[in-house]
């Protein structure tokens, strides 16, 4: 059992060492930012949400899921004066937003009637002026 311990706790720091490494390797690439075990990308074109959206989804990937309040000042101090889409949206049910991956929006630290939209505005963003 100790044998086979140790080779555990060797196997995890290896892997943690690696994904230290891959995560420095990735910041350095333009558009990257690493914050708290997720990765964040910015493009340097506008496109819009639904491109965006597909964009991601061919990377693996989904466009930003905030929940919690950390991660949206995070996002709003990253990203600037910018307008930055997110994956929320009330595609299928006018009014009840939710997140790309399917879960419920996480309220609490969204401003008051925030999200909104119209049947035309059905994709979520953050504007940040």
């Amino acid at each position: 059992m100790t044998n086979e311990r140790d080779q555990l706790t060797l196997k995890n720091t290896n892997l943690t060492n690696k994904r230290e490494q891959l995560r420095n390797e990735l910041q350095i690439l333009d558009g990257w930012t690493y914050y708290q075990s997720s990765f964040y990308y910015m493009p340097n074109e506008t496109r819009s949400w639904t491109v965006s959206s597909r964009y991601c989804t061919e990377k693996g990937a989904d466009l930003i899921i905030i929940n919690n309040r950390e991660e949206y000042d995070f996002i709003m101090k990253r990203f600037g004066a910018t307008t930055v889409y997110i994956g929320l949206t009330d595609i299928d049910v006018e009014g009840k937003w939710k997140w790309v991956d399917g879960s419920n929006m996480t309220s609490g630290f969204w401003d008051a009637g925030v999200p909104n939209g119209y049947r035309k505005e059905n994709r979520g963003m953050i504007v940040n002026d």
